[in-house]
């Protein structure tokens, strides 16, 4: 009997590989087109800010490109290599093909869905650990609009990530793995800020945002995160806050920032404060590079960044995990 084929898709956001001003500027512009979708953008302003975007990219020299693309299509890589040495071994019945995907770049995650047709089951990874409108929503309409009943019998959308134990074992194993942590004989000096993307938490009217913002998922997560890392005996740290990386446009966003956090610690005078953006699978342009911030704040204060998730072995081997349990459920719900 010939082994059942399953897609997997990992859709990423997706950000410009380059500092070119037109791979800028069709980026941002496709991700103010898909928040239009909840949020309402005027057309002549989504290209205003896409243009002034990019511009200011251009301006200050900017030449180095976001590393999530390539982040991503590693974590593609290795975990088609991991499901291949698992199916070998274990599930000779599955044949996994995984893909890299965008939501704002190419290819589009629309495009990978489009040549689900020809597979025995589709299984979508959306990489993000918290669930939101803008992630699961649109991408769980668009099946919902393009899929037969049949297919959408032999599909899976992961997601309920950030309630995941394994999850929550992995980010702790890979932060405290790091070669070069702070040293626990001075732990009251030491700082971890867990970062997560912000959320719009009321409108400039004060109201509450008409959509699934992911806010009280991201609280959730990120309550449950600090309170594992301080009961661990690894843990070389006095303090584990929580900031949020806010765009802070259209209303009031999650609190307190990053900027707001890391007033606090250098008030604090800890001498040592790590980052990790536990809120993201992949490192972006709104993760690297931040320790500088917080040097500027503070030089006495030693600030570094420690690596998303990205395609670290223990990552990779719980998306298989889930990967195949959803591979499971298709096998015998279809």
């Amino acid at each position: 009997m010939a082994a059942k084929r399953i897609a997997v898709i990992l859709g990423a956001h997706g950000e410009a590989e380059t500092g070119g001003f037109v791979e800028n500027y069709r980026v941002s512009l496709h991700t103010l087109q898909r928040a239009s979708e909840l949020i309402a953008v005027p057309v002549p302003l989504q290209h205003f800010i896409s243009f002034s975007a990019s511009l200011r990219k251009k301006i200050t020299g900017k030449t180095a490109g976001s590393p999530q693309n390539p982040l991503t299509r590693r974590q593609s890589s290795e975990l088609q290599k991991l499901l291949d040495q698992r199916s070998q071994a274990a599930f000779p019945e599955l044949s996994f093909e995984v893909m890299a995907a965008f939501s704002a770049s190419a290819p589009s995650v629309e495009t990978a869905l489009e040549k689900r047709h020809g597979y025995d089951g589709l299984i979508v990874v959306p990489m993000a650990p918290v669930d939101n409108a803008l992630i699961c929503g649109l991408l769980c309409r668009h099946l919902a609009e393009t899929c037969s009943p049949a297919e959408l019998a032999r599909t899976r959308v992961i997601g309920r990530l950030w309630t995941d134990d394994a999850l929550h074992r992995v980010c702790l194993d890979h932060l405290f793995g790091q070669a070069d942590l702070p040293p626990a004989t001075r732990k009251e000096r030491n700082a971890l800020m867990l970062l997560f993307h912000g959320t719009l938490v009321e409108d400039r009217n004060g109201a509450p945002p008409s959509f699934h913002t992911g806010q009280a998922e991201t609280a959730s997560f990120a309550r449950r995160l600090t309170a594992l890392i301080e009961a661990d005996p690894r843990n070389p740290w006095g303090t584990v806050m929580t900031a949020y990386l806010n765009h802070d446009v259209g209303g009031r966003w999650s609190s307190p920032s990053f900027e707001e956090a890391s007033r606090m610690v250098a008030a604090q005078g800890k001498r040592r404060l790590s980052l990790f953006a536990a809120g993201y699978f992949s490192d972006g342009n709104e993760t690297v590079g931040r320790e500088r911030y917080c040097s500027a704040l503070e030089p006495e204060m030693r600030a570094e960044t420690i690596p998303c998730l990205n395609d670290s072995p223990r990552f990779i081997s719980f998306l298989a995990d889930r990967v195949e349990a959803a591979a499971r459920q298709i096998l015998v719900f279809s």
